[in-house]
């Protein structure tokens, strides 16, 4: 009976381990757009990865009122990229040095080194190239894949839209 107890309180903890709150960190800026904009429709990118970022974005914009055309006003533009979490990525200008990703630090009793992804979601208006909407969502995840990540940072990305809000973060259940 004891040892019955002692390997569910294992297994339990390990399970808890993986599943937890996840912080999604949202940064939007540009004068936004409204849903009657339509959105020009291109050749699906060869890249199985692209091909379900570009997806998952369209299918959300067309559930918020936004359509697709071979005469759109807007060209869409997705990028998905996921690196290893303890490599910072900066920049520098003259002597200034800033991340642009800073290195995430290991968890103590964490099973594996987290990953991040990121989407990235553009909107340019075609008619003069102003950038009227950019959404960018990333993660830190451990265990969980692309798959399971991409409706969660696509939801994030375009959450502010028509009123981009800047840097922000939010939290959500999931698998680490």
């Amino acid at each position: 009976m004891g040892s019955r107890l002692l390997l569910s309180s294992i297994l339990m903890l390990g399970l808890a381990a993986c599943a937890g709150p996840v912080e999604t960190r949202v940064n939007s800026a540009g004068p936004g757009i409204a849903s009657s904009t339509t959105i020009f429709q291109e050749a699906l990118p060869t890249s199985s990865t692209a091909a379900q970022a570009r997806a998952a974005v369209i299918t959300l914009l067309t559930e918020k009122g936004y359509r697709e055309t071979q005469a759109g006003d807007v060209q869409l533009h997705v990028a998905f990229a996921e690196r290893d979490a303890a490599i910072s990525v900066k920049t520098k200008s003259g002597d200034a040095v800033a991340d642009i990703a800073a290195a995430k630090a290991h968890k103590p009793l964490q099973s594996c080194a987290d990953r991040e992804m990121r989407l990235a979601v553009t909107l340019t208006r075609i008619t003069d190239g102003i950038e009227l909407y950019r959404g960018t969502a990333s993660e830190y995840h451990c265990k969980a894949q692309m798959v399971e990540v991409l409706p969660a940072l696509v939801t994030a990305a375009l959450a502010d839209l028509s009123q981009p809000k800047g840097a922000y973060k939010i939290t959500r259940q999931g698998l680490e």
